[in-house]
């Protein structure tokens, strides 16, 4: 189903590695993609230094339970031809999973990411790089899929002030709704239903010390059935309290969170049988009703979850939700 050897997709691009935190001894580490063109030409660098790159803040999906940074699958192409498009650099990282880590050291993760970005990265890549790519910290855009969209929209809500602009596709949305909280048959890609015992037995291992009590990557796809098994289980209801109104961005959108000015770019499609478009729609909803001055832009596409693995950046309804907050982002 998946080639996680197949990084082709990355061929154009310089990858470094570093640990943005430890947690009991274990590091968990974010990528920086750096589009090769920038790194090869060292002649092109101004007096006075390189010129300030603009970020690409991506963030995988994988039901919060599986994927990592590089995992290609789950990497569509779009990213790279972006940033090498705007000569950005990529942050692409990784994060503590579940069902060994929760919700709200998977939230603490990203923004312990975030304050590297702003902190470290500038001097990390200007050191592996010998001077020859700069970062501008001001100019983020996010990104995200499945899960990793989750966590674009939630860090756009913590930072709106910081953050140009966020998009997502085919974003978790809705751990409230019926299809992550209740058991029953979901044909995901056209797999039959899975064994609620695949959950059940790997909860004992990790009570039982067989298996690390941190996992922060999967880099490739083992966790794959793990994965679809939540979702057709409703396992992440006993991740999502529902008293923790923090975890869903509808509610915090309704308790007086806001995205950045820059707007909200949003893709899902219309066939999706992992993640639902309804939650998508309802945050476009709900977008509409306590912020109707930000730019919302919702492309709902023919396809099942990741429809958008070929898609091109001039694809006409890419092209169309992008442009505004391209404009921004490079402002």
């Amino acid at each position: 189903m998946f080639n996680p050897d197949d990084l082709s997709r990355f061929s154009n691009f310089t990858i470094l590695t570093t640990p943005y935190k430890t947690v009991l001894g274990h590091q968990i580490t974010t990528d920086v993609l750096i589009p090769s063109h920038m790194t090869t030409k060292p002649s092109s660098i101004p007096t006075g230094g390189s010129p300030l790159r603009p970020v690409l803040l991506r963030i995988h999906g994988g039901g919060l339970v599986g994927g990592s940074s590089l995992f290609p699958d789950f990497f569509a192409p779009w990213h790279m031809e972006l940033a090498s498009r705007h000569s950005a650099l990529i942050v692409s990282p990784n994060y503590r999973l579940l069902p060994e880590s929760s919700v709200e050291e998977i939230l603490s993760d990203i923004e312990d990411l975030w304050t590297w970005v702003q902190k470290d990265m500038m001097a990390f890549v200007e050191a592996q790089t010998n001077g020859s790519v700069s970062v501008d910290t001001s100019r983020i855009i996010t990104a995200g899929d499945s899960a990793g969209g989750y966590l674009s929209l939630m860090l756009g809500l913590s930072h709106p002030d910081k953050i140009k602009a966020v998009t997502a596709s085919y974003p978790m949305v809705d751990a409230k709704s019926h299809h992550f909280r209740e058991s029953y048959e979901k044909p995901m890609f056209g797999l039959p239903q899975l064994p609620r015992s695949l959950i059940d037995d790997h909860l004992v291992r990790l009570r039982n010390g067989e298996i690390p009590v941190i996992v922060s990557s999967d880099d490739r796809g083992e966790r794959a059935e793990l994965m679809f098994a939540y979702v057709q289980h409703g396992a992440f209801k006993d991740h999502f309290p529902l008293e923790r109104r923090e975890f869903f961005p509808l509610d915090r959108l309704e308790y007086g969170a806001r995205f950045p000015r820059g707007g909200v770019f949003l893709w899902h499609g219309k066939g999706d049988t992992v993640v639902p478009v309804e939650g998508s729609v309802k945050l476009k909803e709900k977008v509409t009703e306590v912020d109707p001055g930000l730019k919302f832009w919702l492309a709902l596409e023919e396809g099942d979850h990741g429809f958008d693995a070929q898609s091109k950046i001039d694809d006409g309804w890419m092209a169309e939700g992008l442009k505004d907050l391209v404009k921004v982002w490079l402002a």
